[in-house]
């Protein structure tokens, strides 16, 4: 009896583990689909869910990092609302479905509308580019322009009727528009707007979110199965196809907190991270596995994330652990390498290699033979991985990981040092 009681608190703790990058802020009560979440700071930020229950009680803010969330009155019901755009953590614009666009200048605690003519319209997509000029793109290739804080909006003329969804300017004057096989530029303040192509391999294909991290250097995800992933270092005049991730779902949204460090949040709950500016990116896992619809990181450790059935996560460490698979041929075995560097701090890569495919675990333990980390147990396939483990949270010392698979087990010392 000790035996299994053991056994089921070490099961307990290994699965808490496998998830601490990653935790469940939020849960929305009733459930209910968040597909727009932006936040100011690390603290303050407004989410919203579809609620189908006649209540207009459907957006909500928060001014302590998550712990707490407002419903606040948006005057409509069952309406869904795509994108939000923060001025100040007080002057927020929201847009959604049925051509509406709202404004609020008091935090909240009301929300004014804008209506656009054709209400068959729907805003997927907000920036602006100081405080009284800014942008909405919709659907049928609609474009909108404030220039009055959002009192009136404009239509732009464009090149095309295909959905339009992210959106992102890197100045006052040039800015980008992804959609449907489509990917639009400006350089006159939407004035005119030219179709920079893009990399798409249907029609069907939409660029869900465009992030710049300087005036010609951006990315945009697609909805496809693989998340397709591209880059341009010359302002969208040519594309490169990144790596892509098999079976990871759709890429719904994206965050780009500084130049080297993104995050993209996938339809089946796995969040893509890159450290080298989209060279490579590693799989983190999280407490779920539903679509992940937006996310946002208002500095480099700290993002949100907002989930199909209204859940919000939380990191404070960017997520920690993720690993990649490296283009090093095929294994014909298994092995663990010994980290690099070691002795660190607080950073270190582990490569490893599996010879067939199937469940692996890496797992990380103090002197004592107590789990520290776990830092893989899912399904793999054959290849050779790398994975960047940040101890930030341990204490200085001796640890000792672990690789499993497949009947192969070996283990390794690497030691921290703070």
């Amino acid at each position: 009896m000790k035996k299994i009681i053991i056994s089921l608190y070490c099961l307990f703790f290994s699965v808490a583990l496998t998830h601490a990058q990653w935790n469940i802020q939020y849960t929305s009560n009733p459930s209910q689909s968040v597909y727009c979440l932006k936040f100011f700071d690390d603290n303050t930020g407004y989410f919203s869910g579809v609620l189908y229950n006649s209540s207009t009680m459907n957006i909500y803010r928060t001014t302590n990092g998550g712990v707490n969330f407002t419903a606040q009155n948006s005057n409509y019901t069952a309406q869904r609302f795509m994108s939000i755009f923060i001025i100040h953590p007080d002057t927020v614009f929201i847009s959604g479905n049925y051509g509406k666009i709202l404004r609020t200048v008091n935090g909240g605690n009301n929300w004014i509308p804008y209506v656009y003519s054709d209400t068959t319209v729907q805003f997927w997509g907000l920036y602006f580019t100081n405080s009284m000029t800014g942008y909405a793109a919709g659907s049928k290739g609609t474009i909108l322009k404030t220039t009055d804080k959002g009192n009136n909006w404009t239509a732009l003329t464009t090149p095309t009727s295909t959905a339009l969804d992210g959106i992102c300017f890197v100045n006052e004057n040039t800015g980008y528009v992804g959609g449907a096989n489509v990917f639009l530029k400006t350089t006159d303040a939407g004035a005119t707007w030219i179709n920079k192509g893009g990399l798409f391999i249907s029609p069907f294909e939409t660029a869900q979110t465009v992030c710049f991290t300087d005036a010609n250097t951006g990315y945009y995800c697609t909805n496809t199965s693989n998340c397709r992933k591209v880059k341009t270092t010359d302002g969208g005049d040519t594309w490169t196809l990144l790596d892509t991730n098999s079976n990871i779902g759709a890429g719904w949204d994206m965050s780009f907190p500084n130049a080297q460090t993104g995050y993209i949040c996938t339809g089946t709950g796995k969040v893509l991270k890159t450290t080298d500016a989209g060279a490579h990116w590693g799989i983190q896992n999280t407490p779920v596995t539903e679509n992940l619809y937006a996310m946002h990181f208002p500095s480099v450790n700290t993002g949100y994330i907002a989930t199909y059935y209204g859940k919000i996560l939380k990191t404070t460490n960017g997520g920690l652990t993720f690993i990649t698979k490296t283009e090093n041929g095929i294994p014909e075995g298994y092995s663990l390498e010994q980290n690099f560097p070691n002795p660190f701090n607080p950073s270190t890569k582990i490569q490893f290699s599996v010879r067939e495919s199937g469940r692996a675990t890496l797992r990380v333990y103090d002197a004592s033979g107590k789990t520290a980390a776990v830092l893989l147990n899912e399904e793999i396939e054959r290849g050779n991985y790398e994975i960047t483990f940040n101890a930030d949270n341990l204490s200085a010392g001796v640890y000792f990981y672990a690789l499993e698979s497949n009947g192969f087990r070996q283990t390794r010392k690497m030691i921290l040092i703070k």
